[in-house]
């Protein structure tokens, strides 16, 4: 009972954040402009944005299979579709994509040989696929950065990843790693040891398929660059005149922004760093903030495919 109330308490907490960014947001703008903004939007361009923002999951589910198949797992790309958008669509519902990576690892786990192994798999693909938008942001940041502070942000992005490489090259040291192998046996720990164990062999084995990780990190790129110009093509849509160049750095850091679990599916925060970091280039806040707001939507229309498919098949295999 406790621990529901405590679970309850952080949703709660959870919304209030989200609406009170929102509610600081609208406050800081111009409702007329916004109104405006708003009010003269090219359809077709959106709906470019949205079949671009579809691509995005299609090249997701691609690399997924792919890292899937490189463990003799051979799910189906349509079925696996299916279950990353029902992971989107569970994803609307929590502070951040961890559910909605969960819910997948659950749906495919029936294909795997054993929960290990197919939280491995989303595990993976989640990680190659951050690695994916931090070199985009770093690519970004070296085109367009002008000031001592972007400089500053690229040499923390370029610590960060070899920081993030260095760590990850230690965690599949086996010898290295055995010596911390007591940390298993504490009391709050040893009951999840075998688990644990299975879950690191899982991820361990992945070391030994270096060409299917170097595609599905070519995957990654081309999802940054899909994700791009999904933006851009909402910015069209908002007639913001403005070159696709910095979006190749702010959409990456955006990104990054909405994954911090402080309000229920990035809801505020995805729309404050939209006014931000595009303001940067001298976009105003309202068109910047219909242009987040846009983004967000699109990204919802997606994932709303997946509570359909969810709605007809559930988790069923066969389609």
């Amino acid at each position: 009972m406790r621990e529901r109330i405590k679970k309850t308490a952080l949703l709660v907490l959870r919304v209030l954040i989200s609406l009170g960014l929102i509610g600081w947001i609208l406050r800081s703008v111009d409702w007329q402009e916004l109104v405006v903004s708003l009010r003269n939007i090219n359809y077709w361009l959106l709906l470019t944005a949205f079949a671009a923002y579809l691509a995005v999951n299609l090249l997701c589910t691609w690399r997924w299979q792919m890292l899937l198949a490189a463990r003799g797992i051979g799910a189906g790309y349509w079925r696996l579709f299916r279950y990353f958008l029902n992971g989107l669509f569970f994803g609307n519902f929590l502070p951040t994509t961890v559910g909605g990576d969960l819910a997948r690892a659950y749906l495919v786990a029936d294909d795997c040989r054993g929960k290990s192994e197919a939280l491995a798999s989303v595990l993976v693909d989640r990680f190659i696929g951050l690695f994916g938008v931090i070199i985009t942001g770093v690519v970004g940041l070296v085109l367009v950065a002008k000031t001592g502070q972007e400089q500053s942000i690229l040499k923390a992005m370029a610590i960060g990843t070899a920081v993030a490489l260095i760590l990850a090259a230690l965690f599949l040291n086996k010898s290295l790693v055995r010596r911390f192998r007591w940390i298993l046996k504490l009391p709050l720990v040893q009951k999840a040891e075998q688990h644990l164990v299975d879950f690191y062999h899982a991820i361990y084995v992945y070391r030994t398929h270096p060409k299917e990780i170097a595609w599905a990190f070519v995957l990654s790129l081309a999802v940054q660059v899909f994700v791009v110009i999904t933006a851009y093509l909402i910015a069209l849509a908002l007639a913001i005149e403005i070159a696709i160049v910095p979006f190749f750095l702010y959409m990456p850091v955006i990104a990054a922004v909405s994954m911090i679990p402080l309000s229920i599916n990035g809801w505020g925060r995805q729309e404050g760093a939209f006014i931000v970091f595009f303001g940067r280039v001298g976009v105003a806040k309202a068109p910047a903030l219909s242009l987040g707001f846009l983004y967000h939507l699109v990204a919802i229309a997606v994932s709303l495919l997946g509570g359909l498919l969810w709605l007809f098949f559930g988790g069923r295999k066969k389609c």
